[in-house]
């Protein structure tokens, strides 16, 4: 695909497909705003701008700090490696967890549900994923009142 590019250059076109791919799909069904994106981010910690996630995604700026890297997977529900590592499909894990019996029909029956009600849902699969003793599905970003 791209085997004359340096491994640094593909690294930062991966990063750049995939951020705007993200950006793109949103979060509860609808697209997302740099502004947004930042804001969440910069309230958890994370210190971004608007426009330094503008340059990211226009490919203007092709470095983030693991830090920002981490910001942005934690916005999007997704792992870092997802974000740079050509070789993570950041859809494999919603496939799998897809592939288990119910998890499809409980998808099904969430969709269209008020963002709080699917807060709510989320909070209560959390407590029985620890009663079950699971692990935790994403961990949660600082002070993000999921924890």
């Amino acid at each position: 695909m791209d085997d004359d590019v340096a491994p640094g250059e593909r690294t930062a076109r991966v990063f750049r497909r995939r951020l705007n791919e993200l950006f793109a799909r949103g979060r509860g069904g609808r697209p997302v705003t740099n502004r947004e994106a930042a804001h969440w981010m910069t309230e958890r910690g994370y210190s971004i701008n608007e426009a330094y996630l503008s340059a990211l995604r226009g490919g203007h700026r092709t470095s983030p700090s693991l830090r920002v890297v981490e910001g942005i997977a934690a916005f999007f529900h997704v792992s870092t490696g997802s974000l740079v590592d050509p070789e993570e499909n950041p859809d494999d894990r919603l496939r799998a967890a897809l592939a288990d019996e119910g998890v499809e029909q409980f998808a099904l029956r969430a969709q269209g549900l008020s963002p709080e009600n699917v807060r709510a849902i989320i909070e209560i699969v959390d407590r029985v994923r620890r009663l079950e003793q699971l692990p935790p599905v994403t961990p949660p970003a600082p002070d993000d009142g999921r924890g």
